[in-house]
């Protein structure tokens, strides 16, 4: 049970898994408790003014609710923009921003079609706030999270500022599960250390001087506007009275979303790999505790379940063989179950996770994305309640 092979094979990864869910989230919940809360702020004669930042392709379906809950957030109305970039829609996209008769609303069209990531660096270029927001279609703001997010820059610390997120179900019913109540509570955390890894992906607000362009062939664009302020020594932090509500996708869909970040994972991990550099203090150790780990689970789980497999005439990995496959086999029942009996399913959602992880990976090996992949919608936006 304690041989070489069982060590490097089975104990080091489950010690590993262990440490990146429960021991560095609470590590993280120390060194949060110990640091004193930081009280600079600026004085300022008025609010930033702010640029919301829109990119869209074919989006008819939901424009027009995204710009309703646009103007309709608490924030002096003289001080806020809002940019829509159509990426050559071909739908009706263009024609209902154009029926906004708010003077706020601009829309730029884009043609050829050129991608997520070109559109947003193009929006950035032509916006004049003091700060961007840079939001999905699909994900709407609480009354109050543009002020919430926008106070947090008195600090001349902070670059960048997410809002908390929640996602529900197409009843409006929560769909928070134990993965999205672990994130956020670590990005918070990691906001009250000043190093949050990255942005979430519905809605980010970053600092006029921090919003350079983004490499056209990035695949994370909200994991590289966040992590360029970190690696400089600025603070990206979490407001978490401010709340940013994402519909659900079906379980196909969120196996290729996942996919598709760690892909953007693996690539931002070449690109800043100097990150993990001991220079860099407490965002290392996040960095490396946080993304990195992550990255590499689904090969820990692999190594857990082919040496239990290997060991299995010892009676201990045998026991602990059985639950391993049973998890594996069943899997694919998220498919079909619904409501509170998904719920139940924790151990399959972490398999089906993680095999998403390991296809990401592999599309990384293998393919480049040149544009976005347009996630099917069908019905109205999610309500985000005030």
């Amino acid at each position: 049970m304690l041989d070489a092979s069982a060590v490097l094979f089975f104990w080091l990864p489950l010690g590993v898994i262990f440490y990146h869910w429960v021991l560095y989230p609470l590590t993280l919940w120390l060194f949060a408790k110990l640091r004193p809360r930081r009280t600079v702020r600026q004085d300022r004669d008025k609010p930033f003014s702010v640029s919301i930042i829109i990119a869209a392709f074919n989006e008819e379906k939901l424009i027009a609710g995204k710009l309703a809950n646009c103007l309709d957030l608490d924030y002096p109305p003289d001080r806020m923009e809002v940019l829509v970039g159509s990426d050559a829609s071909s739908d009706a996209t263009d024609a209902i921003v154009q029926s906004c008769s708010d003077s706020r609303v601009r829309l730029i069209r884009y043609e050829p079609q050129s991608g997520k990531t070109v559109v947003q660096n193009r929006l950035l270029s032509e916006a004049r706030g003091d700060l961007m927001l840079c939001t999905d279609v699909d994900s709407l703001l609480t009354k109050p999270s543009l002020r919430l997010m926008a106070d947090r820059f008195l600090d001349p610390k902070v670059a960048v500022v997410n809002p908390r997120y929640t996602r529900v179900n197409r009843d409006g019913s929560a769909a928070e599960g134990f993965y999205d109540r672990w994130e956020a509570r670590v990005k918070e955390l990691e906001g009250r250390l000043g190093a949050m890894v990255g942005c979430n992906a519905y809605a980010n607000m970053v600092r006029r001087e921090f919003a350079d362009p983004i490499p056209d062939d990035t695949n994370l664009d909200d994991f590289v506007l966040g992590i360029r302020p970190f690696r400089r020594g600025y603070d990206v932090v979490t407001e978490p009275r401010a709340l940013v509500v994402t519909q659900t996708e079906t379980e196909k869909l969120e196996f290729r979303r996942k996919a598709r970040i760690n892909r953007g994972n693996l690539q931002a991990l070449l690109r800043f790999a100097d990150l993990l550099l001991p220079k860099h203090g407490i965002k290392a150790w996040v960095y490396f505790s946080h993304k990195v780990l992550r990255m590499l689970i689904p090969f820990l789980l692999l190594s857990l379940l082919v040496s239990s497999a290997v060991k299995v005439a010892h009676p201990f990995f045998r026991v602990l063989l059985v639950p391993q496959l049973v998890a594996l086999a069943t899997t694919p029942l998220l498919l079909l179950a619904k409501g509170r009996w998904r719920r139940l399913l924790v151990p399959q959602y972490y398999y089906f996770m993680n095999i998403a992880l390991l296809v990401g990976c592999w599309q990384f090996l293998t393919t480049k994305e040149k544009y976005w992949t347009k996630t099917p919608r069908d019905g109205e936006a999610c309500d985000a309640r005030n």
